[in-house]
């Protein structure tokens, strides 16, 4: 795909791509697949991954590993996180997000951050759920508190095979991988709003995966739910809010369409997806996103995304969605 193809000569950075440098022993299964289907180890192989983005006609892209996002081994996760930054340092326009390990506690979690950050990081990225904590736990503040003293974004990314949990969707119908993830990532962004996580640190900006696990097809539900048993109602049912509280529906569209940002991946640029977020997000909230090599991997693939935003944005949003909201929101970028 050649840039002509596009009407507009922005920068065009992919926030959300995937990539294993140090390739662990335990994503063989994954790296097999990929390996079979592109043909060469793009998964692991840094150079093979830019010539993929180079043949997209693709400017960059912001890298993560979610293997490590959670982990509860900091020493591992330093590793893979040492082994991503040496491979990103020089390489204009990569960019890469910590893996934080959540699950191996708060304070642990956030020096690893931090060190990361201090060494040239550009953000950070942890799951919706490790070790069965959650972005709005407690745990977790000292990670939000990193995040905001560095102006740092956080991708918020889905536990890969338990988002929910084995009882309520697991994989024999490839459920967890359809469903479970978007329904992880919607809940997160909720519960995150509702116990007041963004009130409390006002200059937290995250990034959900996967438009947010598609929260804006979801609003009208949201809606009637919140305006039904509004703050009020859920206090007189147990003498007490359901969870400590729960915000009307107006202070929780507000603080979702002015606080939280997602990427524009998970849905295989189907147009509905795209529209559906475009009508409920402002275009500063919207970040391009692939889930490459999971999702887009041919270079039609690529440009099947970026032709859509084209079209479906104004040249100043489309520039905006592309890559002028990844490059704002990073750290340690001149």
């Amino acid at each position: 795909m050649s840039r002509g193809v596009h009407t507009t000569d922005a920068t065009i950075i992919d926030f959300c791509a995937h990539i294993h440098p140090d390739d662990p022993p335990e994503t063989e299964f994954f790296n097999q697949f990929m390996d079979d289907d592109i043909g060469e180890p793009v998964y692991r192989d840094l150079d093979t991954y830019v010539r993929h983005y180079e043949e997209a006609g693709l400017d960059g892209a912001v890298l993560s590993q979610p293997y490590y996002m959670g982990h509860e081994d900091v020493d591992r996760t330093r590793h893979a996180n040492d082994v991503l930054l040496e491979g990103i340092d020089g390489r204009e326009n990569y960019y890469g997000l910590a893996s934080i390990p959540t699950a191996a506690g708060g304070e642990a979690a956030a020096a690893e951050f931090e060190r990361c950050l201090e060494a040239g990081y550009h953000g950070g990225a942890l799951e919706t759920r490790s070790d069965g904590i959650e972005p709005h736990h407690e745990a977790v503040e000292p990670i939000f508190e990193v995040a905001e003293e560095y102006d740092a974004p956080i991708l918020v990314h889905p536990k890969l095979n338990d988002s929910l949990s084995p009882d309520a969707l697991d994989d024999t119908w490839l459920l967890n991988a359809t469903f479970g993830r978007e329904v992880a990532l919607a809940a997160s962004i909720a519960k995150v709003v509702h116990t007041g996580v963004l009130d409390r640190h006002p200059d937290l900006n995250l990034v959900y995966h996967h438009n947010g696990g598609n929260i804006a097809g979801m609003l009208g539900r949201a809606q009637l739910m919140l305006e039904k048993f509004p703050p009020q109602k859920w206090a007189d049912r147990k003498g007490e809010p359901l969870g400590g509280q729960v915000k009307d529906f107006d202070s929780f569209q507000a603080q979702l369409e002015d606080r939280i940002y997602i990427d524009t991946a998970g849905f295989y640029a189907y147009h509905n997806v795209l529209r559906s977020a475009l009508m409920q997000f402002p275009t500063s909230q919207l970040l391009f996103g692939t889930d490459f090599p999971f999702e887009a991997r041919t270079p039609k693939d690529f440009e099947d995304y970026v032709t859509l935003i084209e079209r479906e944005t104004g040249t100043p949003d489309s520039e905006r969605i592309l890559g002028g909201n990844a490059l704002d929101l990073l750290a340690n970028v001149d």
